[in-house]
């Protein structure tokens, strides 16, 4: 595993095929050998180019709450 870039926002990782069986554990490592965070949840993008490929990631942004929906009524 190479870590082409690591910040708090994304990640970049060249990996081989062996590599790729625990994803949150190589981008964890990754964050930690650079000082940061480890993310709670992540989204991940994988490149193949045979025997390896390009992975790229992200912390998961957090699920916005929304107010329930209010119905209006008419007046008869």
């Amino acid at each position: 595993m190479v870590t082409v870039c690591v910040s708090s926002e994304a990640l970049a990782l060249l990996v081989s095929e062996d590599e790729l069986e625990d994803i949150r554990a190589a981008v964890r490592l990754s964050l930690e050998r650079a000082g940061l965070e480890p993310w709670r949840d992540l989204e991940a993008e994988y490149f193949d180019r045979g025997g390896g490929g390009l992975l790229l990631a992200r912390p998961r942004p957090p699920l916005l709450s929304r107010a329930p929906c209010r119905r209006r009524h008419r007046a008869r």
